[in-house]
């Protein structure tokens, strides 16, 4: 028979059989509550003084037996009744309040977050019977997520319990089927949480529904909040929580993506609440790299990546590190101790260094020819999805993936082609870069980027039809200088002009008089780069100063 929970300190040895003896109460599953188990609980909470609450399942058999103390009861050990998308937990909770409240918040919470069919409040009189009753269950829809019967005595309460949560679920899988796009995707919803400005926030927000997109993720709702700090356990308030774990319900979703990067305990404390899988803005990133790489460079880069970035997290319990440390050519670590893991984590780390060196050192073979050919090397590099693999294809006929999303390429890809001046050239596209990238995927990146040392020329592709377009300069700006390639010569091309205001093309043309407007798409309107890249090597000649061509980019960013 299983054990009395909470708070049973000092209880008397018959209190304690009488508690134990709940559980071989059944109740009818069409009744909340009967008459009798009511008394029951009642007159034992009345004796001892202490509120004591009873888990029910849909048979009607009490599963848990749960003990607090005058104002509450701490309920643990949920683990095992799981809830789907659709579906409530599959039990109510029934508990007492000795001093004659309804319903708290706290209950309301707890109905919310725990996903019960029901809550209800038995007021426990001083004679130990049975008093009003207050009685709650979560709706699909309404101005609040919740429908609160109003308190009423117990004798006068009647209730088709088992037909109202049937129902109730139903309606709950019809809303998310209405709301299905017809897709496979995953449905998320996304979160930020900030100590500045909300506008700020909102720009990080648009970019991480894009990283979801990209992700092949379905966002159904976007959540933000400004607080004075953050919260250490859950970084949202837990109202706001409550809020998004009812959103999470209605809708579908079965993934909550935070915007900014969090700690090991963070993910575990909010994935065990919600009992939804979460993940951060980092590990959204390098999931989309690990569908993405296609070479063994690439996966061993972003495999890399995702060691660093899970060792530190090795404290959650084993099936979550399950996900998160399954990287590209690796298998979850399943039961094994976590010293042990950590250290095939490191091993793995250290094996996965030394393979990249040794691809490392076949590129600088391979650059070294390219370079003794004579050959002009020009990198494109810029934002992701800014164009730059559009612009390679286009000019190179090359067969690249050129996708509307983040991200689309990983791999570096080099094409041989000849300017106007019969000069050859190989142009090489480059991973897009992002704002905030992850430290361990922008070093594991690193070794990919260093071929930009080589290069003559770097265009800084940019796409005009962004509003954020100032700040992704910026961003690729910030990242070359880490790169330590911000004084190489950089051409400025604006790409995506047909799907931009001519207002915006011609003061944007005003601020940055050196720079080149293209269209991608459009082969005619390259021709005018080939020529300003021609015109730049010509420059480059020995003996000539090495420009950046279209000026102080931060400067021109500020104006």
């Amino acid at each position: 028979m299983p054990e009395v929970k909470g708070n049973i300190t000092g209880l008397k040895p018959n209190q304690k059989k009488s508690l134990q003896r709940f559980f071989q109460r059944r109740l009818d599953r069409s009744s909340l509550i009967s008459w009798e188990l009511a008394r029951q609980l009642t007159e034992i909470s009345q004796e001892i003084g202490r509120q004591v609450g009873l888990l029910v399942d849909r048979k009607g058999i009490i599963l848990q037996v749960f003990v607090g103390d005058s104002k509450s009861i701490m309920i643990s050990e949920l683990g095992r009744f799981r809830a789907g998308k659709s579906r409530f937990r599959g039990v109510r909770w029934l508990h007492t309040h000795l001093n004659s409240e309804p319903l708290t918040q706290d209950d309301l919470t707890d109905l919310a977050l725990l996903r019960f069919d029901a809550v209800a409040a038995i007021e426990a009189l001083p004679n130990g019977l049975p008093g009003n009753i207050s009685a709650a269950w979560l709706e699909p829809a309404g101005k609040t997520p919740w429908h609160v019967e109003p308190s009423q005595p117990l004798a006068n309460f009647q209730l088709d319990f088992y037909g109202l949560i049937t129902a109730l679920e139903q309606e709950f899988a019809r809303q998310i089927d209405s709301q299905a796009t017809g897709h496979q995707f995953r449905r998320a919803i996304l979160v930020g949480v900030t100590v500045d400005r909300l506008e700020d926030l909102q720009r990080s927000m648009a970019e991480l529904a894009e990283l979801a997109r990209s992700a092949d993720i379905e966002v159904v709702e976007t959540v933000t909040q400004k607080r004075p700090r953050l919260n250490p356990k859950f970084v949202v308030g837990s109202g706001k929580l409550t809020e998004i774990m009812i959103t999470a319900m209605q809708k579908g979703a079965e993934l909550i993506i935070f915007e900014g990067e969090l700690s090991g305990s963070q993910m575990r404390a909010i994935s065990e609440l919600c009992e939804l899988e979460v993940i951060d803005r980092t590990q959204l990133i390098l999931d989309i790299f690990a569908r993405r790489a296609g070479s063994r460079d690439g996966k061993l880069q972003v495999e890399l990546a995702q060691m660093k970035y899970s060792l530190p997290r090795l404290v959650l319990k084993d099936d979550f590190m399950s996900r998160i440390t399954g990287g590209i050519g690796a298998k979850g670590p399943g039961e094994t101790k976590i010293e042990v893991l950590r250290r095939r984590v490191k091993d793995r780390i250290a094996k996965l260094e030394h393979e990249l060196q040794e691809l490392s050192r076949q590129r600088r073979m391979r650059r070294q020819k390219r370079t003794h050919s004579g050959a002009a090397i020009i990198n494109l590099v810029g934002y992701t999805n800014a164009g730059k693999s559009t612009i390679l294809r286009t000019l190179t006929g090359a067969e690249v993936l050129v996708e509307n999303r983040m991200f689309a390429t990983l791999d570096p890809t080099s094409r041989q082609l000849y300017l106007p001046s019969q000069r050859p050239a190989v142009l090489i596209d480059t991973v897009g870069f992002i704002q905030d990238l992850p430290q361990d995927l922008a070093k594991a990146f690193k070794a990919t980027l260093e071929e930009l040392n080589d290069a003559d020329l770097l265009l800084h592709v940019v796409d005009l039809s962004n509003p954020e377009f100032s700040n992704q300069i910026m961003a690729v700006q910030q990242i070359l200088e880490e790169l330590a390639l911000d004084d190489l010569p950089q051409l400025v091309v604006f790409n995506k002009i047909d799907k931009t205001a001519p207002e915006i093309v011609e003061n944007t043309r005003q601020l940055w008089p050196e720079a080149v407007f293209v269209s991608a798409l459009e082969l005619r309107s390259l021709h005018p780069m080939l020529e300003r890249i021609d015109q730049a090597l010509a420059e480059l000649e020995p003996q000539q100063p090495a420009p950046l061509l279209a000026g102080s980019l931060s400067a021109r960013v500020e104006s």
